[in-house]
């Protein structure tokens, strides 16, 4: 059976339903992730002479030799689970957002005295409360809630409701002695009055600024009228509070229109990187501003690479705007100039990311020279090095981390973690050499037949320890008859221990390569700790 015709039987087995559709190569590896209202037909597409298709696409058909479908209930699904599985497995042909884990939204609880938080990302399913973002920065996040705290006095940590009662603490917090929260926690005030207080964030939020002035303008009159000064003059501080906020907004329309604006900006230098920049305009005034970079764009048309942008960024929104303005479309007037603004800044916060990149690659270059010269090799020779350390407490939930960084820079997605499952209580030792003998049953080798999920090899293996440490280490790899450099590094001194050897070798103090192992070491320890913690929090609860 030809290619053609394998794809042929599976694409007419396709359903009439929404869903995700997955396409592979000959070897498994997967192309390209897409979603769909109806599966078949826009699989269908893809194969027709007459559908237009950028070179990448076009690259990618001849390359497919399998396709996989998962059907949802809905478009709206379908979009979910496509953004989801682009950002986990990043497909060769997938516009890919960058570093999306760092994002941050602000949620408000539907609690019976709301809470507001910061969470890392949106449920799929069963949102509870209002969400906004996403925010490519933790420090605007802070600022925002700063903002916010000091405008609204929303209490931080107000009473949860427990068994169908609502639990006020022993004493109100701190904040509500200091005239900064309006005092759910000392039962000052009504929960139907604080749902209104947190109502009048979400709207700041929103951008919907002046109405949130005009109905706290006429609290602070009503307040005024009752005699209830202290009332009144936290309302007019409120009020004085938002119109400095306004008066520092850029007025970019005069039909107070409710719009985002998407510019693209294309890396010159690299065709695999672009930036899309996000003008937020709320009532005709520029409320919001963010950067977002992409790869995976090389030989895309900067309209597949926009409308790929699009889908997998108002899929982790809340709020879609009425209008859409992107800078691939003919725009006139305050519109373009608001798009070619946007590109401005799109290309200089490129600028500024490249600046970055070749900097920390002159660094990583020059701290694997220095390693590479002090255990008497070739840079070449030291292109994928893995790290690896133990972390346990006591012995309990012991856990091992490989970390691995190709030609001086850390490469997250080679990863991998491992639970301790022969060794009982703190043996460092005994736990390094079970790591090391798993790790090695992944050594891809000529002679190994039938090696499962085979890792490439690594140039060189470091260990986080000393010279106990190294022999444990090593000595599984002299059981095993595989010839892999090994040294360990001595947190101390930063010294490195060789196989055989008592006396350490030293990299200058403050030298490129002295930081660059001191890095590679830290990431060890680092992704150590964090799956210990994951382990030991599931094995208490």
């Amino acid at each position: 059976m030809t290619v053609n015709e394998k794809i042929k039987i599976i694409v007419d087995g396709i359903p009439l339903q929404s869903g995700v559709y997955k396409f592979f190569d000959k070897d498994g590896r997967l192309l390209y992730i897409g979603k769909a209202t109806n599966l078949r037909s826009r699989v269908q597409s893809y194969f027709r002479e007459s559908t237009n298709l950028s070179v990448a696409k076009r690259q990618m058909v001849q390359q497919i030799d399998d396709i996989q479908i998962t059907v949802v209930d809905n478009a709206q699904e379908a979009l979910l689970l496509e953004t989801t599985l682009i950002k986990k497995y990043k497909p060769r042909y997938n516009v890919v957002m960058k570093d999306d884990k760092n994002f941050q939204y602000i949620h408000i609880t539907d609690d019976v005295y709301p809470r507001i938080e910061t969470v890392r990302s949106l449920p799929m399913r069963g949102r509870n409360g209002e969400y906004f973002g996403p925010y490519t920065s933790g420090f605007a996040v802070k600022e925002t809630l700063r903002l916010l705290h000091s405008l609204f006095r929303y209490c931080l940590q107000p009473p949860l409701m427990k068994k169908g009662k609502i639990v006020y603490p022993q004493r109100p917090c701190l904040e509500f002695h200091m005239g900064r929260c309006i005092g759910p926690c000392a039962n000052a005030v009504t929960p139907e009055e604080y749902r209104l207080l947190i109502s009048q964030v979400g709207s700041f939020l929103k951008g919907e600024y002046e109405v949130i002035r005009s109905d706290i303008e006429r609290l602070r009159e009503a307040a005024a009228d009752a005699e209830e000064y202290e009332r009144a003059a936290r309302f007019r501080d409120q009020v004085r509070g938002i119109d400095r906020m306004m008066e520092e907004q850029k007025v970019v329309s005069t039909n107070r229109q409710n719009a985002d604006f998407l510019s693209l900006v294309r890396d010159e230098h690299d065709a695999e990187i672009a930036a899309v920049n996000v003008f937020i305009v709320r009532q005709g005034k520029l409320t919001h501003q963010e950067v977002f970079f992409l790869s995976h764009t090389k030989n895309m048309s900067d309209e597949d690479v926009i409308d790929a942008f699009t889908s997998q960024y108002y899929s982790q929104t809340v709020t879609v705007p009425p209008a859409i303005y992107k800078s691939t479309e003919d725009r006139r007037g305050r519109n373009r100039k608001l798009l070619q603004m946007g590109k401005k800044n799109a290309a200089e916060a490129l600028g500024r990311r490249r600046a970055s990149f070749e900097k920390n690659e002159v660094r990583a270059e020059k701290g694997l020279k220095e390693i590479a010269q002090v255990l008497g090799k070739k840079p070449e020779e030291l292109v994928r090095i893995e790290i690896y350390d133990i972390s346990n407490f006591q012995g309990k939930f012991s856990v091992g981390s490989m970390v691995v960084f190709i030609n001086g820079r850390s490469e997250s997605s080679q990863y991998r973690k491992f639970k301790i499952k022969t060794v009982e209580g703190p043996n460092d030792f005994a736990s390094l050499q079970e790591v090391m003998n798993r790790r090695l049953r992944h050594i891809d080798r000529k002679s190994a037949k039938g090696v499962k999920d085979p890792w490439p090899r690594p140039d060189l293996i470091v260990i986080d320890g000393g010279k106990g440490q190294l022999s444990a280490a090593a000595s599984i790899f002299d059981l095993v008859d595989i010839d892999i450099p090994i040294i360990s590094l001595a947190k101390r001194e930063e010294e490195i221990f060789v196989p055989g050897s008592s006396t350490p070798l030293i990299l200058e103090k403050g030298s490129e390569g002295y930081h660059l192992m001191q890095r590679m070491r830290d990431e060890a320890h680092r992704f150590a700790i964090g799956f210990y913690r994951k382990r030991h929090l599931k094995g208490l609860i």
